[in-house]
């Protein structure tokens, strides 16, 4: 940590870096972001920003992954409506939760190469626990279904790498064309939701 600073200045300072940082994110994207423009966003210095954060990459896998704490919050909380089936309660959140994903101001710019870009400059170790933390909450969820009487099928590791394969439909929507994507999104989320769920 730079010397100088007290502990209350240092979460001072990485608070700044993670508020510039949502703001950089949502407005230019990972590339077109640098880490001269976070620092003189946040008010000090290049060789400070590297006491906090080994790389702008490290720093937008931090806010990304503290929009998805909220994020996994409200699917865990998405209310069961006892009146449908489970595979439409599994279609409704799903349906929801790629929606609130294209909504959020946040991911405006996030498209497949700057997914690319984050992938490629961040440390093996990092990613990796990105990717095992997606696991994890998957599990959480299924169980949480479970408990509700919603019984999802397939081991945690294959649903989650089904979900992961609807993000990555999204992250290539443009691929798709905006007025052939929603319907395919649907479709696909509808499959795997028959797929999860056997009735």
């Amino acid at each position: 940590m730079p010397r100088g600073f007290s502990e209350k200045e240092k979460q001072a300072i990485r608070d700044k870096l993670m508020e510039k940082g949502r703001e950089f994110f949502m407005t230019y994207g990972v590339r077109k972001t640098s880490v001269e423009d976070l620092t003189r966003a946040a008010g000090i210095s290049k060789g400070a920003f590297y006491a906090f954060f080994g790389s702008k990459e490290e720093l937008f896998l931090e806010v990304i992954e503290q929009f998805e704490a909220e994020y996994r919050a409200g699917l865990c909380d998405f209310p069961i409506d006892h009146r449908r089936s489970p595979r439409q309660n599994l279609t409704r959140m799903l349906n929801k939760a790629f929606t609130e994903w294209d909504a959020n101001p946040l991911f405006r710019k996030f498209d497949r190469d700057e997914f690319a870009t984050l992938l490629r400059k961040l440390p093996e170790a990092k990613v990796q626990a990105h990717a095992h933390a997606d696991d994890v909450f998957v599990a959480q969820l299924m169980d949480k279904w479970k408990q509700q009487g919603i019984t999802i099928e397939g081991d945690p590791l294959t649903v989650s790498g089904l979900l992961k394969a609807l993000f990555f439909v999204n992250l290539h929507k443009d691929d798709f064309g905006r007025d052939a994507y929603p319907e395919t999104m649907e479709l696909l989320i509808d499959l795997v939701a028959a797929y999860l769920v056997k009735e």
